[in-house]
């Protein structure tokens, strides 16, 4: 996930990877659409402050314990997605619905959730921060950019938010291993940082996903607008 870190705190929503916004609801208040309140799309080319903004106020308004999100996002902010997560968490039913894609830190989004239905073809990916455009885990010491310590502080504090997210998904029924078998692929051992994770490999993990209804693509088609991921 993309960030910049303390460096540049001040700009953090304006200086992330991408531009954009929740941008079909941009400027209206939560439900503003007349939409199922316990629905909430996060379609956007960046998952930035502004979009937490938007989403808390949705959860706030949910009066019973259950949550569909609908995802459609290559990423954006680790800060933002990690506070969207949390949150989705804490609803007792709650499911992230994956029609295409969600990338990094809307992989992160969707792990939060209790299940996560998934399209035909749609795909996760690795969720380790990116820096700059650097993945943090290749800004080594001595770099002249002088990242590396800020670079350790948001893998070390993404691989403990991802390792208590798996063990609660996967611990009771794939054990220590099946979490750290998760670890790996999700922190892109083995992988580049945007490399697509698909259905089969997430049920191999042990993760509990089912396939998503073709009504979900026609959500997000009527949603975004003139944006196509590029």
């Amino acid at each position: 996930m993309e960030n910049k870190g303390p460096i540049i705190l001040a700009a953090l929503a304006a200086t992330t990877a991408l531009a954009g916004v929740a941008y079909y609801v941009a400027g209206r208040g939560p439900n503003a659409l007349g939409e199922d309140p316990s629905i909430i799309p996060i379609i956007t080319p960046m998952i930035d402050l502004r979009v937490v903004d938007y989403v808390l106020a949705r959860l706030a308004r949910i009066h019973g314990d259950e949550v569909t999100v609908v995802l459609h996002t290559p990423g954006g902010c680790a800060t933002s997605c990690v506070m969207i997560a949390n949150a989705i968490g804490r609803f007792p039913r709650s499911t992230a619905v994956v029609p295409y894609m969600a990338l990094s830190g809307g992989t992160l989004i969707a792990l939060g959730a209790r299940e996560i239905a998934i399209g035909r073809s749609a795909a996760l990916s690795a969720v380790d921060p990116v820096l700059f455009g650097r993945r943090a885990k290749h800004i080594e010491a001595g770099d002249e950019d002088g990242l590396h310590a800020t670079a350790r502080e948001y893998e070390d504090a993404m691989r403990r938010h991802l390792q208590s997210t798996l063990r609660a998904r996967l611990q009771a029924t794939q054990g220590a291993a099946g979490v750290e078998k998760a670890m790996a692929v999700f922190m892109g051992h083995n992988a580049p940082h945007e490399w697509p994770i698909y259905a089969p490999e997430l049920i191999d993990l042990g993760l509990p996903v089912r396939a998503a209804e073709g009504r979900w693509s026609e959500y997000v088609d009527a949603r975004r607008g003139g944006w196509r991921a590029r």
